[in-house]
């Protein structure tokens, strides 16, 4: 089967979001996270081995504590608008 394994680079992602000072610690980010990167006796951080950059995190903050740096996200959007501006062939997999 076609494809680059493993999918994700050896040692971590590279958006993993930064708790700001507006945390709670209510522990709601450690228990939506689906790959337990934040421990939910310390919310506050995260595990950059684990995390798969999913940004439910982020999403999921009553507070918005989570965020991500502005450049860090501005050089991924360049970097997938790069990648996806060239097309691809159709491929069946059975």
């Amino acid at each position: 089967m076609p494809g680059n394994r493993p999918y994700k680079k050896a040692g971590g992602a590279g958006l993993v979001p930064k708790t700001g000072k507006s945390c709670t610690k209510c522990g709601l980010c450690a228990k939506q996270c689906p790959v337990g990167a934040i421990p939910e006796e310390n919310a506050a951080s995260v595990d950059k081995k684990k995390c798969i950059s999913c940004m439910r995190c982020v999403v999921d903050c009553p507070q918005k504590a989570k965020s991500l740096n502005g450049a860090m996200v501005s050089a991924a959007s360049l970097a997938m608008k790069k990648v996806c501006s060239i097309p691809k062939k159709c491929e069946l997999y059975i």
